[in-house]
């Protein structure tokens, strides 16, 4: 990316069951750039994705969302890299995802600052929410900072639908599966609220639903 310049870029991955998709996304930021990245992976029987950020100009500005559903027997593999090779710039990814069946998600992502990079801010988040027993969510978030005047986070859940959550919206008149469904969607929502597009936006969701009931 040039100096100063914008972008707003979203790959939405959607294919059959039966395919094998390989990816590999870097995006390397001047001076004063501004990014948001969005990475949907709704399809494929096994995605391996390696998404790398290298912000190499101070003032860099740089968002890595991601979005994913596995089920049935889907694999979902996010490797990340936040690269901070500048002074005063900010990263900040947010990787959400729901499981069902016998599916089952990798995360593993790094924030690395190299010397010269003071004033860092940058974040790290991956959750999962387990809709099924048998699904799975193994997360490996990682930091490797050589700077000293900086501020990074990571963190990382898996977790189910929490009873108490359901009965709270049953309680109001809501049947069990829609309160379930609510849960999600509202799981999901911290992400889709970043979404540039608002057309966007709701074809996301209408495919959150249909996973949901599928």
């Amino acid at each position: 990316m040039a100096d100063n310049s914008v972008v707003r870029y979203m790959n939405l991955q959607d294919f059959d069951h039966s395919a094998w998709n390989f990816l590999t996304g870097r995006a390397m930021m001047g001076r004063d750039t501004d990014l948001r990245w969005i990475q949907v992976s709704w399809g494929s029987r096994t995605t391996k994705a390696f998404l790398d950020l290298e912000l190499n100009g101070p003032g860099g500005h740089a968002e890595l969302l991601g979005l994913y559903f596995p089920t049935g027997r889907q694999h979902i593999d996010h490797q990340t890299l936040q690269i901070h090779n500048a002074p005063n710039c900010f990263s900040d990814l947010l990787f959400n995802g729901a499981l069902k069946d016998r599916a089952h998600n990798v995360y593993m992502g790094i924030i690395k600052v190299l010397p010269n990079a003071q004033k860092t801010d940058a974040f790290q988040r991956n959750g999962n929410l387990i809709l099924d027993g048998t699904a799975r969510a193994d997360s490996i978030p990682g930091l490797e900072i050589e700077a000293d005047d900086v501020r990074c986070t990571h963190a990382a859940t898996a977790a189910q639908v929490e009873d108490e959550y359901v009965f709270y919206l049953m309680a109001r008149g809501l049947t069990r599966p829609q309160a379930e469904r609510m849960i999600v969607q509202g799981f999901f929502q911290k992400v889709l609220d970043r979404v540039p597009v608002e057309s966007v936006q709701h074809k996301l969701e209408r495919v959150i639903e249909r996973k949901i009931g599928g």
